[in-house]
C-alpha cells in the first residue's frame, strides 16, 4: 500500500477509539474575562456594554453592524473594545 505501517496502525486506532462530544461543544482558546476596561482603567462588564448596544439600536431605522456598534462604544464610552469582542457581544444578543 506504499504507506508507512506506523500511519496504518494510528489511523485504524483512532478509527476505533469513539468520540465522546462533538467539535461544536468543544471551547477552544482561553475563557473570556467578562468585563472589558475603559480608557481610564475601569472594569465595565460585558452586560453593561450589552445595555449599551440594545441603546444604540432602540429606534434606529438603519442596519449597523458589528465594527460600527464597537466603534460607537469606543467613542461614546470610551471602553477598550475589539470587533471580536463585539461580534460575541451581538451574536449572544441575536443583532447580528
Amino acid at each position: 500500500m506504499e504507506i508507512a505501517e506506523s500511519t496504518y496502525y494510528d489511523r485504524k486506532k483512532r478509527a476505533a477509539t469513539p468520540k465522546t462530544e462533538p467539535l461544536s461543544t468543544d471551547k477552544r482558546g482561553r475563557p473570556t474575562p467578562g468585563y472589558s476596561l475603559t480608557v481610564t482603567g475601569i472594569p465595565i462588564s460585558d452586560e453593561q456594554i450589552k445595555e449599551w448596544l440594545l441603546e444604540l439600536l432602540e429606534g434606529e431605522e438603519h442596519v449597523y453592524g458589528y465594527k460600527l456598534l464597537g466603534q460607537c462604544i469606543r467613542d461614546i464610552h470610551q471602553v477598550i473594545i475589539n470587533k471580536k469582542k463585539t461580534y460575541r457581544l451581538c451574536k449572544e444578543l441575536g443583532i447580528l
